[in-house]
């Protein structure tokens, strides 16, 4: 339409109407023409997308004819489809019915004819964490059956102990490092063995976990190898983020210096050669070297036309009141923002990427002259990048800043601490977008600057690198276009370091049984290594996916659940997936993803760009530097959304009509890194990001109760500051309202929670060498707790006593009754039991003063069973 106005301007013009405001809507009409054109050329890429979509339909096609797994509607094999609620659920109550939505959990409770369903929960703490439940799970491991489920005498004979004939494992990070070894641990087809029968004190399993307790590097030259990954993935991080704007830079750069977008309001870049005389004298000007005050007029015409179109809306509202008039007040007040936003656009174009080359201007120069200058910049960029991820990761007393946190503290007093987290994030973000601008406005500088050296049309200006930047601009796109932001991130290198500590089976070697670490290029399926060959508990390794936008979870929590185990992966939340079908039917990246090792390795990232309740506000610069231990794995809600389009039957009627992708990606580009670092976290994405569960829930408590067990031991080794058990009461309020589920501590006298508490304990005379670790110590390490479901929980009978469970809770506390070498090392170390979780390299003492005091706590939890026995509560 604006070439059109134009041409007949142009017409009139010839026509001998050449006065000044004529000219002036002549160029208004043409630079209007070339904004639009300028941005049209961002539905490129779009088109790209779009093909690229289709050829992947394609590949999904052949795939399907060559292929007996792999079937065209896919979606019907993977997706699993929650029951519709009953009419007699109460209404009041719905979202706790769909909070319990969890595949085969129905199964199970019938299986168990009426007796408690049993689990066992391994909290998060990292390496600390998987000392403590090693412990705790070989006190399992002497412990008897409690009620065992039908058949499983037949089935085991006199074999099985407690941890066998539990129903379900559910760990967190650390507890799911040592959940992971016990569950990889029996994968011997031949010899079957039960989870109870590996990793038992004196174990060639125990004793390879011991030699590699510091499990991230043992050796200078393992730490040499582990920084030197740190530091390719920031490279890798650091290009991917500021590619993208020398890529457009080069573009707006020689687009600027054509004669058909010479339309900027000031001249980007200034030539100190062009002035009046040299433009009276040569008529050949490039005319971008000139300024266009007729932009301003282009701006004008669509921002007066939404001024005008606001105030029809406004009269409409003030005068009409039908329900005719109403659409159409919201048909005018859409085509005035449409007009705003052109105008906000066409303001960009003609007046802010100019300000924004001209500013910059005399830093290409310089940079162009200067540049050893220019690489001690990016070099000092780079330094100060890896060092900030370097220190994040590695910090031991991230809560111990004195002098900070008193200069801290009047902010802390004003703001919510919610709000101080999203102030970081934004500052984090508005550095980055700076640095982001700059690079843009140098590379456009730099072309322009060389496009327009002459001043003249067809003159000597040339490109920088003249014909090879073409082929160097494709290249830098096909990199970013392929590379997978997952493989450049540290799970693969933490994933490693994982198995070869922690995934291991017993092989008999020249007579000898020795603990052998599986081959890094063994995968470890889900589907294969996820359950135990012989049978027993089901292993569910939680993990957290954040979630923004509309749908998002309550503010400070900030991530749904997502669990994985060898039948299901998803949550209540997002939905979930048939593990198996789903290996089948992924896509070779997002497959090699689905194994045993990653579902660990996931459970624990918790380095990560969004860090659910442990959000500080420091996350993005992790996601700048690749300092990422998460990764991203199929969305259910996207796959629902899919499958009910085909049926017409979304719950938004306009999802119906929506282009929903036919495939999940062959490739996590470039666009999930810029997901991950502007927090884009949408709940119906074909991919979520998986990370830490702790970002969750810290215990995994949360997940046995909306499984509906009846009988949990909930085994804590997190790093809670003493006396507060922060992370029992954040499981205790999350499933109050998410499952409307309550525990009541007070219910067994005998074991009150206050006596965990440290300086509860019995206390040392004052002439005792321990004297001085009275304030540290507790009473005893467990308590008990009465769970109460509400009706909404499914399958559960009606009956009071049918409601309520047992919580037999242990924690890492201090005791006095503990081994003398035990409370000898707790004396010479001030945090003991509370390391903190960032110290993964544990050396021998830590290693045997955590896995004792997980024996210790193992062994209360055990007493506290035969009490509970003789007093038939169990």
């Amino acid at each position: 339409m604006a070439g059109i106005i134009e041409a007949s301007l142009l017409c009139w013009a010839v026509d001998g109407h050449n006065s000044t405001a004529w000219i002036n809507a002549i160029a208004t009409a043409a630079t209007i023409q070339w904004c639009a054109l300028l941005l049209a050329l961002g539905g490129i890429p779009a088109t790209l997308g779009i093909v690229l979509r289709w050829a992947a339909a394609g590949w999904r096609s052949c795939r399907t004819r060559s292929s007996d797994k792999t079937t065209a509607e896919w979606w019907n094999e993977v997706l699993w489809t929650p029951p519709k609620p009953t009419e007699a659920v109460d209404p009041d109550e719905a979202s706790w019915v769909e909070a319990y939505n969890v595949p085969d959990a129905g199964n199970v409770i019938k299986a168990r004819n009426g007796e408690r369903v049993q689990a066992i929960c391994l909290s998060g703490g990292g390496v600390r964490s998987a000392c403590i439940a090693m412990g705790v799970m070989q006190e399992f491991s002497k412990e008897d059956p409690i009620k065992p489920g039908a058949g499983v005498h037949e089935k085991f004979g006199d074999r099985a102990k407690l941890i066998d004939t539990v129903d379900y494992v559910i760990s967190v990070s650390g507890g799911g490092y040592t959940a992971g070894a016990r569950l990889l641990a029996t994968q011997d087809t031949e010899k079957k063995p039960l989870v109870s029968e590996r990793f038992e004190e004196g174990s060639p399993e125990l004793d390879h976990f011991r030699r590699g307790s510091s499990y991230i590097a043992d050796s200078p030259g393992e730490l040499v190898y582990a920084l030197a990954v740190v530091f390719k993935n920031l490279l890798a991080s650091i290009t991917i983020l500021f590619t993208l704007p020398a890529l457009l830079g080069w573009v707006f750069g020689y687009l600027l210096s054509r004669p058909a977008f010479s339309f900027a309001q000031i001249i980007p870049v200034l030539n100190p050669n062009v002035n009046d005389a040299f433009v009276h004298e040569h008529p050949d000007y490039l005319m971008c070297l000139t300024d266009h005050p007729a932009s301003w007029i282009a701006v004008a015409v669509f921002a007066g036309l939404a001024a005008f179109l606001t105030s029809i809306a406004m009269g409409i509202e003030m005068f009409l009141w039908e329900k005719r008039s109403e659409r159409a007040k919201l048909w005018v007040q859409r085509f005035a923002v449409g007009s705003a936003v052109f105008a906000a656009l066409v303001l960009i174009v003609v007046i802010g990427l100019p300000t924004l080359m001209r500013l910059c201007s005399s830093l290409s120069a310089h940079a162009t002259h200067n540049q050893g200058d220019a690489a001690a910049a990016v070099s000092g960029l780079v330094g100060l990048n890896y060092l900030a991820a370097i220190t994040a990761m590695a910090w031991k007393k991230r809560t111990t800043m004195s002098g900070e946190a008193k200069e801290l503290a009047l902010w802390k007093r004003l703001l919510p601490p919610g709000v101080i987290a999203m102030i970081l994030v934004v500052v984090t973000l508005a550095v980055l977008l700076v640095a982001w601008l700059v690079i843009l406005g140098c590379f456009a500088a730099g072309v322009f600057r060389s496009l327009t050296a002459g001043g003249l049309e067809g003159g000597p200006g040339h490109t920088p690198f003249s014909a090879l930047w073409p082929w160097g601009l494709v290249a830098a796109i096909a990199w970013i276009s392929s590379v997978d932001v997952a493989s450049i991130s540290l799970n693969p290198f933490y994933r490693y370091r994982l198995g070869q500590t922690f995934a291991v089976r017993r092989k008999r070697v020249s007579g000898v049984w020795r603990a052998e670490a599986y081959d890094r290029n063994e995968y470890t399926w889900l589907p294969d290594f996820g359950s135990v060959p012989a049978g027993g508990p089901k292993f569910i390794f939680a993990a957290s996916a954040p979630i923004s936008g509309k749908h998002k979870p309550a503010p400070g929590l900030n991530a749904v659940s997502y669990v994985m185990s060898h039948d299901f992966i998803g949550g209540p939340e997002l939905g979930w997936l048939r593990a198996p079908q789903l290996h089948d039917q992924s896509p070779p990246r997002i497959k090699r993803d689905l194994t045993v090792l990653t579902a660990v390795a996931a459970s624990g990232a918790a380095f990560a760009s969004a860090m659910g309740r442990q959000q500080k506000g420091f996350e993005k610069l992790l996601a700048v530097s690749g300092a990422r231990l998460g990764t991203w794995l199929p969305n259910p809600n996207f796959v629902a959304n899919l499958a009910a389009s085909k049926k017409g039957a979304c719950l938004d009627p306009k999802d119906n009509e929506r282009p929903w992708p036919k495939s999940l990606p062959c490739i996590r580009g470039a666009g999930y890194y810029y997901r991950e670092l502007i927090g884009l976290n949408y709940p119906d994405a074909r991919l979520v990001q998986v990370t830490d569960g702790g970002h969750y829930e810290n215990l995994g408590l949360v997940e046995a109760l909306r499984r509906r067990s009846r009988l949990i031991f909930c085994i804590d080794g997190g790093g809670d500051a003493p006396p507060f058990a922060s992370g029992l009461a954040d499981a205790m309020r999350l499933a109050e309202y998410e499952l409307g589920v309550t525990i009541d501590f007070d219910y067994f006298a005998k074991f009150p929670l206050a006596e965990l508490t440290p300086g509860s304990g019995d206390k040392f005379e004052e002439t005792d060498a321990f004297y001085g670790l009275n304030s540290r110590l507790a009473k005893r390490t467990v308590a008990v707790g009465l769970i109460t479901y509400p009706s909404a929980a499914p399958d559960l009978g009606h009956g009071p006593h049918e409601r309520q469970g047992l919580l037999i809770f242990a924690k890492a506390v201090l005791c006095k009754e503990f081994p003398q070498w035990l409370l000898t090392y707790a004396a010479s170390s001030d945090v003991f039991p509370h390391d903190p979780t960032s110290d993964q390299w544990f050396n021998e003492g830590q290693f045997a003063a955590y896995t004792q005091l997980g024996r210790i706590m193992g062994q209360q939890v055990r007493e506290c069973i035969h009490d509970l026995q003789k007093d038939s509560t169990l």
